[in-house]
């Protein structure tokens, strides 16, 4: 295999699939990033078995062939070498010479006959959307998601295609963070999917503000196609949990709060580093306090003007909770909607978002 490729296209590629290649492994191929160039590309493909990434990138190909080398030194390699071209041979017994500008290597591979294949391409259930609208749909729910190892189907995002839209949602049992968005797709094609965490974080990288992807999804198999990046995972084993239960179907308390405002005043308390970032809300009529008590250091509070003619309610929140909730939202206000300080508050914006947070117990 012999093939010439400009540095910063292959340094892009290589990035775009390293990250789910595992620091240690039982099996020291996993490590490895498959390069096959053949047709003008070279394809890029890393896997840790339930993830697998490949990316496409333009190249000159001399002598078609394909082969594995670690990836983490390859890229480390490319890293450091002056821009323009690369120029790559690997000899029959996986040992590549590598080119790049003034400097020189010799990296051993290994026979990308011992790499795993690929999933195919296929999907009962097929379905196109803009990438930009995926990309913003995770980044309004993911951060909600568990870290827990024992709640598996917790530590996904939930993908709900029914009724002519798509839901995205994440609880960790805590807070609830929902988003929808209407698309087009047959009656037939309605299916749920848990993304598995790290399959979710490499959409995020992957994703951009421009083109569209297409999502295969086979009963234990999922694919997100893209231009240059093809994304193979497998889906959660497991039933998500019913999440309409704990959305409060009706609250009698409707407060609009500026987004930005109360962000600063929840940031300007929170520097008393409170245990478990527990922060007041005393809600009154059109003015909201927030504040926070720290053991033995000290106090902090804050006023933000609120829209509210209701009876006082005094609530705890998580404030990293709230933080994470209000820092992906684009409106200039929000509206928190509750009954009581020991009812889970509701708040939404002008699009389908909502985001559900439990109060703490105020002692």
């Amino acid at each position: 295999m012999k093939f010439s490729i400009v540095r910063s296209n292959f340094l892009e590629g290589l990035r775009s699939v390293q990250n789910i290649v595992a620091a240690k492994t039982t099996s020291p191929i996993m490590q490895n990033v498959r390069l096959e160039a053949d047709n003008g590309e070279l394809k890029m493909t890393t896997t840790d078995i339930d993830i697998s990434i490949l990316c496409k990138v333009e190249c000159v190909v001399e002598e078609p062939g394909a082969t594995t080398l670690p990836v983490k030194i390859l890229s480390n390699m490319i890293s450091c070498a002056a821009e323009g071209v690369i120029e790559i041979k690997v000899d029959e017994n996986e040992k590549a010479s590598i080119r790049a500008g003034s400097a020189k290597y010799k990296l051993s591979g290994m026979p990308e006959a011992d790499f795993p294949r690929l999933p195919p391409e296929e999907g009962n259930f097929v379905y196109t959307l803009q990438q930009a609208v995926l990309r913003e749909m995770l980044r309004k729910t993911s951060y909600a998601s568990s870290q827990d190892e024992t709640r598996k189907p917790l530590r996904g995002v939930l993908l709900s295609f029914k009724d002519g839209k798509l839901t995205a949602v994440a609880t960790d049992g805590r807070r609830l963070a929902l988003v929808e968005k209407e698309i087009e797709f047959p009656k037939e094609a309605e299916k749920d999917v848990i993304l598995p965490s790290k399959t979710v974080q490499e959409l995020q990288r992957a994703l951009s503000s421009e083109g569209d992807v297409t999502i295969k999804i086979q009963s234990t198999q999922i694919c997100f196609i893209l231009p240059k990046i093809t994304i193979y995972s497998k889906l959660v084993a497991d039933i998500y949990p019913n999440y309409a239960q704990v959305i409060p179907s009706k609250c009698e308390q409707k407060i609009t709060v500026d987004r930005q405002q109360l962000i600063d005043a929840i940031e300007r308390v929170g520097v008393m580093g409170s245990e478990i970032h527990s922060t007041k809300f005393h809600f009154s009529q059109n003015l909201l306090v927030v504040s926070s008590t720290a053991s033995d250091i000290g106090e902090a509070n804050d006023e933000v003007p609120i829209k509210y003619m209701g009876e006082d309610i005094d609530s705890m929140y998580n404030s990293s909770y709230l933080l994470d909730a209000l820092k992906v939202i684009d409106d200039d206000e929000v509206i928190f909607n509750l009954n009581n300080a020991h009812t889970p508050a509701v708040i939404r914006c002008s699009i389908p978002f909502l985001y559900v947070i439990m109060p703490l117990r105020v002692n």
